[in-house]
Order: structure tokens, then sequence, then C-alpha cells
């Protein structure tokens, strides 16, 4: 793991703190799998992904 910091829009940044709150709030414990992949689409909205979604493996 690195310590790179990665900067992005304020706005962009609020929209994905305020849908994680969101998601939080939604919160159903009889489905966390959804809970899973909201936070997944909710990261990737500011294009952070793990190593192995650009190459098939993880180099970390």
């Amino acid at each position: 793991m690195t310590d790179t910091q990665i900067y992005t829009a304020t706005d962009r940044y609020n929209r994905t703190v305020d849908q994680l709150e969101a998601i939080a709030r939604d919160f159903d414990p009889e489905r966390p799998d959804d809970l899973r992949t909201q936070i997944i689409e909710a990261l990737g909205g500011l294009d952070i992904w793990p190593m192995s979604a650009l190459a098939g493996q993880d180099d970390g």
C-alpha cells in the first residue's frame, strides 16, 4: 500500500460524501451485498478502483 494522496474537485468529493451518508442511513441488514455494491459505486464515482480492476490481478 502506498501513502499517495489523491485530490478531487470539492463538489465531486461532497457529492460522494453525501452519497455515502445516504447509503449508511438507508442500510438494510437483510441486503448486505447491496450495501457493498453501493459503496463500490460511490468510490467508482471518484475513480477509485482496486488494482485488480485494471490488470486483473493485484500488484500490492
